[in-house]
């Protein structure tokens, strides 16, 4: 029975110990007192692309971003296309930030864009550029420009084939007699 009455009390108080611990505590009494947060996102002024992706080829990315609290973590470009999703790091030189983007793989519509992160999570994200890229595309001819060679080739023709004819014609056949 004393038991019983010991491990029921410890179980009384470890039950009252719980409740205490999750009542919440006052720490600041001051007031006035205000705690401060950076609510303020990082700005991305201005930014492009240095390259021909359109033909296939890798890419720079630049941008120049800044924090009016000092405190940007990262800055990364994210190209989002058919089957890929791509997010790089960019380095930076003050505010200047580059990255590089290799090659798209396979072809579609792939849109850039550029994301800046502060410390606290706050975040930028910049306007979209789609890129259109097709690895083999179709040639365009423009007639401005072939129309006087495939007319002038083709007379040219015509006349050489015709001489030809003109001289096959008055060709003479030798004598089969005196054979």
């Amino acid at each position: 029975m004393a038991k019983l009455s010991f491990f029921t009390i410890l179980g009384i108080v470890i039950v009252t110990l719980l409740f205490i611990s999750a009542i919440p505590q006052v720490t600041a009494g001051l007031e006035g007192f205000m705690i401060s947060q950076d609510s303020n996102e990082p700005d991305i002024w201005e930014w492009g692309i240095e390259g021909e992706p359109e033909l296939g080829q890798g890419f720079d990315v630049w941008a120049n971003v800044s924090d009016q609290d000092d405190d940007l973590k990262n800055v990364t470009v994210q190209v989002i296309g058919p089957n890929m999703t791509i997010n790089n790091l960019m380095t930076f030189n003050g505010t200047f930030y580059t990255g590089f983007v290799p090659a798209f793989p396979n072809d579609g519509t792939f849109s850039v864009r550029i994301r800046a992160y502060d410390l606290e999570n706050n975040t930028r994200t910049s306007t979209l550029v789609y890129i259109d890229f097709e690895s083999n595309p179709t040639p365009t001819i423009d007639p401005s420009v072939t129309m006087p060679i495939v007319v002038g080739s083709s007379v040219g023709f015509m006349v050489f084939v015709v001489g030809l004819a003109l001289l096959y014609d008055r060709r003479t056949v030798p004598d089969l007699e005196g054979l």
